[in-house]
């Protein structure tokens, strides 16, 4: 199974604000489909929230500590590990799509094997941010400008 993180990260490391983007989309929504199409995604309740649906034909899988929650066309997990069980039935490739919590449980339990990143170029006010990453674990492997913003691969870097 392959663990990819999918963000988007102002100069500052902001990812959000008052649970959405704090900046105008960037244009990267069509390569943010194209990658995560046909494969489960996980993500905390709050990032579900703030999309609001479950995005067509991809599998949403909340993680939340709230055993009552639920919600139509959704599968729910209390904890990244059940959730990335869950993910390995249905693909071989999984996407966490945030939040920072989700995000930082990933890292720190060195799960994720890639990450593709939206550098932003800007740096907005946010209550949101990347965790700290050991840039030296990591070997970008491509990056492709667009007006306002870069997107970027990183590769896990074989201990």
């Amino acid at each position: 199974m392959t663990v990819t993180i999918v963000v988007a990260i102002g100069r500052n490391g902001v990812i959000g604000r008052d649970g959405d983007l704090p900046w105008p989309p960037t244009g990267d929504l069509a390569q943010f489909k194209a990658l995560t199409m046909g494969h489960p995604m996980v993500m905390g309740r709050t990032t579900y929230e703030s999309i609001g649906r479950p995005l067509p034909g991809r599998t949403s899988i909340v993680l939340t500590r709230d055993p009552q929650w639920a919600a139509d066309g959704v599968e729910v997990a209390d904890g990244l590990p059940s959730a990335l069980a869950q993910a390995e039935k249905l693909d071989d490739d999984v996407f966490l799509i945030g939040g920072s919590q989700v995000y930082a449980a990933a890292i720190e339990a060195g799960v994720v094997d890639r990450m593709v990143v939206t550098h932003v170029h800007l740096a907005p006010d946010g209550d949101a941010w990347f965790p700290e990453v050991d840039w030296s674990q990591w070997r970008e492997t491509d990056r492709q400008p667009y007006d306002g913003y870069d997107i970027a691969t990183y590769d896990r870097v074989a201990p």
